[in-house]
């Protein structure tokens, strides 16, 4: 399987401009994690991809949500750009990427829901076990705020700053989030 290694250069021209307050003027600029959680369930975010609604996600549930944000034109396709992007978003700028085409099996330009699992399976099933704090198979809304706020924490310090909030760009922008999320379907 080719790889290859995109620049910090690349990264940060792909990345966008951080937010200056992603939940607001209630939460300030630097997001600690009782702050940062709170800002999160407000959102709707966890709620809206907890479809069936027992206050724990499934991997499928997860899964549906990552392709929600790699979709950022929600357009349910996710082009090469898009792939790259969210790739980027979640993995850093050091990270070996699997080319495109790996997962666009049927070679026509976007990964569908339906192409969508190895591409979950190769990287963010692992994110997923790991959020998983209890083993159970499920992810609490702490479990999951948790998780994610690790993975956008870039420096592991414990506060997201305004430039680590860039890492959040397109989740929270949409009219209806739960909308949005129950268009894409089963991706897993």
């Amino acid at each position: 399987m080719k790889m290859f290694v995109l620049t910090t250069a690349t990264a940060l021209l792909l990345a966008g401009t951080a937010s200056a307050q992603m939940f607001g003027d209630t939460y300030g600029t630097d997001l600690d994690t009782n702050r940062f959680n709170s800002g999160l369930n407000e959102t709707g975010y966890y709620n809206a991809l907890d479809r069936n609604k027992d206050s724990r996600l499934d991997q499928s549930e997860n899964a549906t949500g990552i392709y929600r944000t790699f979709d950022r034109d929600r357009d349910l396709r996710i082009t090469e750009d898009e792939y790259t992007m969210g790739t980027l978003r979640y993995h850093g700028a050091d990270y070996e990427m699997t080319p495109f085409s790996d997962y666009d099996s049927d070679g026509s330009g976007y990964i569908s829901q339906n192409e969508f699992r190895p591409l979950y399976d190769s990287g963010y099933h692992d994110d997923f076990v790991s959020f998983d704090g209890d083993g159970d198979g499920m992810l609490t809304s702490d479990e999951y705020s948790n998780g994610i706020y690790g993975r956008a924490d870039a420096n592991q310090d414990k506060v997201i700053t305004v430039e680590e909030e860039g890492w959040f760009d397109g989740w929270f922008d949409g009219d209806d989030i739960e909308a949005e999320i129950k268009s894409v379907g089963d991706v897993y």
